[in-house]
């Protein structure tokens, strides 16, 4: 692995994993704020919950309230880097250094009053991830890590699991919002079964990444991702001595657009295991 780029310092003296865990707690607020509402009958509509770009694809009011604060506190410590966030798209331009925003990773979750949600902030920097902060609202869990600094859930070193075996693996996956796609890999998960222990859709990918970096899945793998949803995921998995690569197995960025991350003989596993699969093929 490249020798990571030197951490930005604010103007406060904060380095870039402080900001990016300032940044995603002040998007957490925003979501903790609403739950209540979010466990209602009629959450749906007090949340504003809407389609948004293709099919299947949600929104809720809080979505923004969470990006803006995000944002707030980004700018205020870094004015000149770039952001890139998944309701406002990108913002400045011209340095090198890029956030990647996602404000409520697992929206339909949340909506329907399903705990598995939360704030995702990653930093980078001529392709190499710098810092990455994943905040868990509902269960006040927080996600981190910096490059060579290694990866923490609630302060404590995060490591995958030490699992080797495919067949003893617990893997997590998600139809997301491509639909050729998403029935190839029910397809895809029917043809391993049942050479693996158990699958879990997540409904939040960050937080399913997270999950396989921190041993509660032993790989994560999706078809289809934006930056935002990925872009800290990544670094935690690989700072908590995961593999995380392309489902191709080709090198990973936030733009790559499909994962399989998590222990590295489990990866290593699933890749070999659905390397003739319809649905490794309909990926790039």
């Amino acid at each position: 692995m490249a020798v990571p780029p030197e951490s930005p310092i604010a103007a406060d003296g904060s380095d870039a994993l402080q900001v990016a865990l300032r940044a995603a707690n002040a998007a957490a607020v925003q979501i903790a704020r609403r739950i209540p509402d979010a466990l209602l009958p009629d959450a749906r509509e007090r949340l504003g919950l809407r389609t948004k770009g293709g099919w299947n694809d949600r929104v809720t009011e809080v979505d923004g309230a969470a990006e803006n604060a995000a944002l707030a506190v980004l700018r205020g410590a870094f004015p000149d880097h770039e952001i890139v966030a998944e309701e406002s798209g990108a913002h400045g331009g011209g340095s090198a250094f890029r956030w990647h925003v996602d404000p409520l990773d697992g929206t339909r979750n949340f909506a329907s009053g399903l705990p598995h949600y939360c704030a995702s902030v990653g930093l980078w920097m001529d392709g190499e991830p710098l810092a990455a902060a994943i905040v868990d609202p509902a269960r006040n869990e927080t996600f981190a890590a910096a490059a060579g600094r290694g990866a923490t859930l609630n302060g404590a070193p995060a490591a995958v699991s030490s699992e080797t075996r495919l067949e003893e693996s617990l893997l997590g996956f998600d139809v997301g919002y491509k639909g050729p796609e998403g029935k190839l890999l029910l397809g895809a998960v029917a043809d391993l079964w049942p050479g693996f222990q158990s699958a879990r859709m997540m409904g939040s990918a960050a937080l399913g990444i997270a999950y396989a970096g921190c041993g509660r899945l032993e790989l994560y793998a999706h078809h289809y991702l934006q930056p935002w949803d990925m872009a800290a995921a990544i670094l935690f998995v690989r700072e908590a001595g995961g593999t995380a690569t392309t489902l191709n197995g080709a090198p990973l960025s936030p733009e790559s657009g499909s994962i399989a991350a998590g222990a590295p003989e489990v990866h290593a596993a699933f890749l070999a295991a659905t390397a003739n699969s319809p649905w490794r093929a309909s990926v790039s």
